[in-house]
């Protein structure tokens, strides 16, 4: 048994901080696995009324805020007038006022949101540490505190025939807890950086779960899983457990394992992913599901934003079977916002994480109505992109309502 307890004559302490991760790892992991069995998705579309939290967020995400809530609460407003949906705003939860009490979330925002079914979160800023606290990342700790266990984010491309799902593990890798990772000094400079990096079963079962469930209903039986597991080896063991889990429980389901350096290869080569053969039958599929882990799955997702005009027109689910917190793909756009530029950012990730929010609870209409009046803002070529071609997020907002109202 490793003795986790040392003398570090009062600098930062590795293994004091893994001890007290390991325990509340293993609290969370323990209630994860009494779900063990009983994976079945709740239909929300049932339960009114439902509350919606709303985190207008940092940087950009105040602008692109307006477009994400104009279109949702629009289109509910019909429910909202009647009382079936509630969204309320998620208070204090800023940059600002996350470093002023040095939390990762102040307890008004916590309150809030511990009363939702669901969350849309315009972009949150993770501080720089060389300049500010290290307050952690609300990002990650919104779906540890909710359990929603899985990131997942839809690439599709009609005209070149790609529809593929993306099924990310929320929990494990570095960036799981600030206390996982800490720097460690010798003769008074920065020597060592270090993190732990754990990865639970009941995650990798859950999250593949959700992953067959999907490639079932896109009629086709095929799954990638995307780990690298020749280096890692919480990677190696999740890869296990993903193929153990599908034969299992899911034995039509054929599989290919994949690491993330051939498969960022792979993303560049379109004709590839419409022809990738599995491990048990060498037979022939067009990728539509793939299962990674956390920041393997976060380059994944970023990259394969190249084939949805750029990582401003990806949108995220993060859900569990009955909760889910829906964001844009990519960050606050901090350089944007200090050059003056944030009146031309992108909705369109904010707007598709919408539509994924309103299809999760059950208005799948208004989510196919959606992700149609975005095709037509990049068929007209009024998608934001910086300031260079002079649209304005507030422009590209107004074009989407009209399509909307129609």
């Amino acid at each position: 048994m490793v003795e986790l307890s040392n003398n570090f004559d009062g600098i930062y302490n590795p293994f004091e901080a893994l001890k007290e991760l390991l325990e509340k790892e293993k609290a969370r992991v323990l209630k994860a696995i009494s779900s063990r069995g009983a994976f079945s998705p709740v239909d929300l579309s049932a339960k009114r009324p439902l509350k919606i939290g709303f985190a207008p967020g940092d940087g950009i995400g105040p602008i692109v805020a307006k477009a994400a809530r104009t279109i949702m609460e629009n289109l509910l407003a019909v429910e909202i007038a009647k009382g079936k949906i509630i969204v309320v705003e998620i208070p204090d939860l800023t940059i600002e006022k996350r470093i002023e009490l040095d939390l990762v979330a102040p307890p008004t925002s916590v309150k809030v949101i511990d009363q939702c079914d669901v969350i849309l979160k315009m972009p949150l800023e993770t501080p720089d540490m060389s300049k500010y606290p290290n307050v952690p990342s609300a990002n990650v700790w919104m779906r540890q505190h909710m359990d929603l266990f899985a990131c997942v984010r839809r690439i599709k491309n009609d005209e070149m025939g790609i529809d593929w799902t993306l099924f990310r593990c929320n929990f494990g890798t570095p960036y799981q807890d600030a206390k996982s990772a800490g720097v460690m000094e010798i003769n008074g400079r920065d020597e060592y950086s270090l993190c732990f990096w754990p990865q639970a079963r009941i995650d990798i079962e859950r999250l593949t779960h959700l992953a067959c469930l999907n490639a079932k209903e896109k009629n086709n039986d095929f799954i990638v899983l995307n780990f690298k597991d020749n280096v890692i080896k919480p990677d190696a063991a999740a890869l296990n457990w993903a193929k153990a889990y599908i034969d299992e429980n899911f034995p039509e389901i054929d599989y290919l394992g994949v690491k993330p350096d051939d498969f960022s290869y792979t993303l560049t080569q379109p004709e590839k992913i419409k022809a990738m053969k599995g491990e048990k039958t060498g037979k022939t599929f067009k990728l539509t599901t793939m299962v990674c882990n956390n920041i393997v799955g976060d380059m994944a997702g970023d990259e394969a934003g190249m084939y949805v005009g750029g990582i401003g027109g990806v949108g995220s689910a993060n859900i569990s079977f009955s909760q889910g917190m829906f964001e844009a793909g990519g960050g606050t756009g901090v350089r944007m916002m200090n050059e003056n530029r944030g009146g031309f950012a992108s909705p369109v990730a904010v707007v598709k994480a919408t539509a994924e929010l309103l299809g999760f609870i059950g208005y799948m209409e208004y989510q196919k109505n959606i992700l149609a009046a975005l095709d037509e803002l990049t068929a007209a070529n009024l998608v934001p992109n910086g300031g260079r071609n002079g649209v304005t997020c507030e422009q590209a907002t107004e074009f989407l309502l009209q399509k909307l109202s129609k």
